[in-house]
C-alpha cells in the first residue's frame, strides 16, 4: 500500500536521493540523512528516512545502512536479513550483514500516513511502514530519534521489519477469501458439510502439517496455515478442544487483560471479562475450533520416536485415537504445541509417608465442592498457581499456609498491567494488529530497559501492599525489569496480584518462609529447621521443568537431545528454539501465552510456507537458514 497522495519528502531529501540513485553503484556519502524541513509532517520525515535507508540497501553498502542509526539504535528483523529472528545492535549490522547480504528491500513506504506521530513522551517520531523483497511483502515500525530537539538528523533508534506474506501466495483471507458458493454447472454434489466432513477425516490424503496440542498455541497455529491452504491437522489427547484449561483448578482466571489476550483473526466478544475465567476460554477455544474449520482429532495421541526421512523431508507419524484404529501419517512438518511449560516438577523431598491429600497443582482440582472446611491446606510454592490455590482454599475455610523456598517478584494486576500495557493493550487502545506490530518491534533487551522505570513506578504505586507483604514475612523479588522480562528470561518466580497478597498481608494466609522441606510426614510438612506444620492437604506448587522434557515424554529421546536451547535468552537476547528453527529439521515448538500464541503463530506459519513453497530449506543441526534462490547464501 502506498501512502497517500500528499506525504513526500522535504525537497531537499528528494534531490539528495535522485542524485543517490542515479549513482547507485557509489557508495552512500555520509551525509546521506533524513533531514527536517520546518513544514514536514511526521510521515514525511519517516518517508524521506525510508528512502533513503533503502537507497543504501539498494546500493549494497552496509556503512551508509550502518549510518541511519543512532549510536544506542537497533534493528530489529523477523526473517528478511537471514530467515531467522534478530535484534542486532547498531556496532553488529556490519557483521550480521557480511555474513547474511544485504536484504533486496525495495517499496519501503510509511502505510498509515495520519497515524505516524512525534511521540513526545518518549522522545521519538514512529510509523508504520511496508515494504517489498523479490520474492514477499513486509511491515514494519520506526522510532526516529534526533540528535538534539530540532537538530532535524532523525535516525533510528528501531528499525523493525518482518517479512508478512509470499507474493501469489498472500491468506485466503478479506479481498481473497474463498467464494463458497458454486454457481452453474457443479463438479460435484457435495455441498460444505459433506466436505468439511472429509477434510477432517484425512481420509485419503495426509496433512502437511501435524500439530500436537489444541491448546491456545495449537489453535492459532493450525488457524494461521488453514488460512495459507496448508493442509494441517491437530491432534488432542482431551475428550475436548479446551479441556486442558476446564479441567484446571475451580476458580482459575486469567491474570492478564482480554486486550492483549485475543486469537488469531477472531477477537474475544466485547461483553467477555477483562480477566476470563477458565471455563470462558475454553468453551471459546471449542468455538474457536469449529468456525475456524480447524482439523482436530480428539483423545487422539502420537507413538514415540517418529522417524524423519531425509531425503523425502518427511515424518512418519503414528496416531493412536481412541475407539479407532491407529493411523500411520506421512508429514511434512511436526509442531509440539503443548504448552510453555514442560512438565510437572517433582519434589525432592520424600511424600510417600503422608496419610492426607497431596498432587501437583498442574491436577488439583481446587476447593470448592470437596468439603474441606475446617481442614489445614499447606501450598508449597509461591507463583501464580500457589497464590491462587492459596487464595482459593482460604476462601473455601481452610486454615492455609504458603510456604515461600526463595524470594518472589510481586505486583499488582490494578497498577502493573496496566504500567507495562499502557498506550498499547488496553480498552480504546490501538488495533489489534498494531498492537502486536509495536510490541513484536521491540528487541527483548531494549524492553528490558523501558520496562526498569516502569517497573520503579508499579513499585511505588504498589508500596503499601508490598510492604504488608514484608511485614508478614514475604520476601520480595526486586527484580529491575519487571514481570514480562522474568517471563521471558525465567519462565516464573512472580505473582500478578489478584487479591492473595493482601490475603497474606493481613494475616489470613500464613507464610513459612526461606527454608527447605526435609519431608513430608504422616500428617504434615517437615521442614529443615525442624518446624513442622500439620496438614490435611499438600499442594505441591512446584512448578515445571524445560519444555525439552515434554518433547521427549511426547516424541522421543533423540529429537529432545537434538534440540538447541530453548527459552531463555541466545546471544543477540531473542528468545531461542521457539516460534524460529527448534535445532532439528522440521520440527517445530509454538509455545507461549495466549499474546504470543496470536503474534509468532503468523511468523511459523510464513516459515513453513516458505519452505513448501521451496523459497526456504532449513540445514539440520544449523541455527541458520540458506536463502536457496540467492547465490550469497
Amino acid at each position: 500500500m502506498a501512502p497517500s497522495a500528499d506525504v513526500h519528502p522535504p525537497t531537499s531529501v528528494i534531490d539528495t536521493l535522485k542524485q543517490t540513485v542515479s549513482h547507485v553503484e557509489n557508495v552512500l556519502p555520509t551525509s546521506l540523512m533524513p533531514v527536517q524541513h520546518p513544514s514536514s509532517t511526521p510521515a514525511e520525515i519517516a518517508q524521506a528516512f525510508c528512502d533513503s535507508i533503502q537507497a543504501a540497501c539498494t546500493a549494497r553498502d552496509a556503512d551508509g545502512i550502518i549510518r541511519h542509526f543512532t549510536n544506542d539504535g537497533w534493528w530489529r528483523d523477523i526473517l528478511t536479513v537471514d530467515f531467522d529472528f534478530n535484534s542486532i545492535r547498531k556496532d553488529e549490522i556490519k557483521g550480521h550483514l557480511s555474513k547474511y547480504g544485504i536484504p533486496e528491500i525495495s517499496s519501503l513506504r510509511v502505510v498509515k500516513p495520519h497515524d505516524a506521530r512525534i511521540n513526545d513522551g518518549a522522545g521519538w517520531l514512529e510509523a508504520f511502514t511496508t515494504y517489498q523483497t523479490p520474492e514477499a511483502r513486509g511491515k514494519g515500525f520506526l522510532r526516529l530519534k534526533e540528535s538534539s530537539p530540532g537538530a532535524g538528523d532523525w535516525k533510528a533508534f528501531t528499525f523493525f521489519t518482518t517479512l508478512w506474506e509470499v507474493k501469489g501466495h498472500e491468506e485466503f483471507a478479506g479481498a481473497r477469501r474463498p467464494l463458497g458458493a458454486e454457481h452453474g454447472e457443479h463438479s460435484s454434489s457435495e455441498n460444505w458439510l459433506d466436505k468439511r466432513i472429509k477434510q477432517q477425516k484425512f481420509e485419503d490424503e495426509d496433512p502437511t502439517v501435524l500439530v500436537l496440542g489444541a491448546g491456545q498455541n495449537g489453535l492459532n497455529i493450525a488457524a494461521r496455515l488453514g488460512a495459507l491452504g496448508i493442509k494441517t491437522l491437530v491432534v488432542e489427547k482431551n475428550a475436548r478442544v479446551g479441556d486442558s484449561w476446564r479441567r484446571r483448578y475451580h476458580t482459575l482466571c486469567l491474570h492478564d487483560p482480554i486486550f492483549a489476550d485475543h486469537l488469531a483473526y477472531m477477537r474475544f466478544p466485547e461483553t467477555y471479562p477483562v480477566y476470563i475465567p477458565k471455563d470462558m476460554i475454553a468453551n471459546f477455544f471449542e468455538h474457536y475450533a469449529d468456525i475456524m474449520q480447524l482439523n482436530v482429532w480428539l483423545q487422539s495421541t502420537i507413538e514415540r520416536n517418529p522417524v524423519f526421512d531425509p531425503q523425502t523431508k518427511k515424518w512418519t507419524v503414528r496416531v493412536h485415537r481412541e475407539g479407532q484404529d491407529d493411523r500411520v501419517l506421512n508429514v511434512s512438518h511436526i509442531v509440539l504445541a503443548t504448552g510453555f511449560s514442560g512438565e510437572p516438577r517433582k519434589p525432592t523431598f520424600p511424600i510417600d509417608e503422608f496419610k492426607g491429600i497431596v498432587h501437583h497443582s498442574a491436577v488439583h482440582p481446587g476447593a470448592h465442592g470437596q468439603g474441606w472446611e475446617g481442614k489445614k491446606a499447606v501450598v508449597i510454592g509461591c507463583c501464580n498457581s500457589g497464590h491462587d490455590i492459596a487464595a482459593d482454599a482460604y476462601e473455601h475455610g481452610l486454615d492455609t499456609t504458603i510456604v515461600q523456598r526463595s524470594s518472589t517478584y510481586v505486583m499488582s494486576s490494578e497498577h502493573g498491567i496496566p504500567g507495562l500495557l499502557n498506550g498499547v493493550y488496553e480498552e480504546n487502545g490501538p488495533p489489534l494488529d498494531d498492537a502486536d506490530m509495536m510490541l513484536a518491534s521491540l528487541p527483548i533487551d531494549l524492553l528490558a530497559e523501558f520496562h526498569t522505570e516502569a517497573t520503579k513506578q508499579i513499585a511505588i504505586k504498589d508500596k503499601p501492599l508490598l510492604d504488608g507483604l514484608e511485614k508478614a514475612g514475604f520476601k520480595l523479588n526486586h527484580y529491575p525489569a519487571g514481570l514480562f522480562c522474568k517471563y521471558y528470561r525465567d519462565g516464573g518466580g512472580y505473582y500478578i496480584d489478584v487479591g492473595c497478597s493482601r490475603l497474606i498481608a493481613d494475616g489470613k494466609i500464613k507464610v513459612k518462609q526461606g527454608v527447605e522441606v526435609e519431608r513430608l510426614t504422616k500428617d504434615g510438612v517437615l521442614f529443615k529447621d525442624g518446624v513442622e506444620l500439620k496438614a490435611d492437604i499438600v499442594v505441591l506448587a512446584l512448578g515445571y521443568t524445560s519444555q525439552r522434557d515434554t518433547v521427549r515424554r511426547i516424541v522421543g529421546d533423540d529429537v529432545a537431545d537434538r534440540l538447541g536451547g530453548l527459552w531463555g535468552q541466545d546471544a543477540q537476547g531473542e528468545i531461542p528454539g521457539v516460534w524460529r528453527y527448534s535445532g532439528v529439521q522440521r520440527f517445530w515448538l509454538q509455545s507461549g501465552n495466549l499474546a504470543q500464541a496470536r503474534i509468532f503463530s503468523k511468523h511459523l506459519a510464513l516459515q513453513i510456507q516458505m519452505i513448501e513453497l521451496g523459497l526456504r530449506e532449513q540445514q539440520d543441526g544449523a541455527v541458520s537458514y540458506k536463502h536457496i534462490h540467492d547465490p550469497r547464501f
